[in-house]
């Protein structure tokens, strides 16, 4: 059984081989970020929740245009597989979700979805119960803010545990597209038993070049996404290496 990598080293094959690829990788980088911006401030900046029916719908569209971004995640799970494998890459490797079962792509996409609309809900009803309060010119017990912040944080832990146990699906939907989309997020949970541990240090370890980047007009910052996404495709290389 080949022995884990630890962080330094993953970082250092990340650098490595984005030796030659990073205008690509950012190219894309920056293309998806347009994308979503453009997707979301069309379908979702169009509603303004002020009702049950309205957040009811507001939700929904978060919720579905999440699950079509799981198509473009796909697509950058294959850009950045081919850049740690030593693969020509392209930015129209971004779309390469659309050609390899996009349908699998959703469905994988599925219980990150909604453990993010799960993490919102709690803030969006005290935004709300807040705006009552103020018509009414109330005052808010303060244990509700408290409550809604503990709720919040328990929310968002699970949340940090499902997105770590189920972080290599889109990578295997590219070395196993015949799998279907349940066995894909099974295999993850399975890879990832005894490993969550790592790629959350992995994560942390980027936080220092997170906060410069933003600090630097956030510019650097599509420079730190690239490594980063390289850096935890070579995490998946060493998983399924061992």
């Amino acid at each position: 059984m080949k022995q884990n990598i630890n962080t330094s080293m993953i970082k250092a094959t990340a650098r490595e081989q984005l030796l030659g690829h990073y205008g690509t990788s950012i190219a894309a980088v920056i293309l998806y970020r347009i994308l979503a911006i453009i997707i979301v401030n069309i379908v979702v900046g169009a509603i303004i929740p002020s009702n049950l029916i309205s957040y009811l719908i507001y939700f929904a569209a978060t919720l579905l245009i999440n699950l079509f971004f799981g198509v473009f995640q796909s697509g950058l799970a294959y850009l950045f597989m081919n850049i740690v494998y030593g693969q020509p890459v392209s930015v129209s490797d971004l779309f390469q979700g659309f050609r390899n079962h996009p349908d699998k792509a959703i469905i994988l996409q599925i219980p990150l979805a909604v453990m993010d609309i799960l993490t919102i809900i709690p803030l969006q009803l005290f935004t709300v119960i807040r705006a009552q309060n103020r018509v009414l010119n109330g005052a808010i017990d303060p244990k509700v803010p408290l409550t809604v912040l503990a709720i919040t944080l328990m929310i968002s832990i699970v949340n940090i545990y499902v997105r770590l146990m189920f972080s290599q699906s889109y990578y295997l939907l590219q070395d196993f597209p015949e799998k279907d989309a349940f066995s894909i997020l099974k295999t993850s949970a399975k890879l990832m038993k005894g490993h969550k541990h790592r790629l959350l240090l992995l994560y942390i370890s980027y936080i220092p070049l997170a906060i410069i980047g933003t600090l630097a007009c956030f510019l650097p910052l599509l420079w730190v996404i690239s490594y980063l996404s390289t850096a935890t495709a070579a995490f998946y290389q060493d998983l399924v290496q061992r």
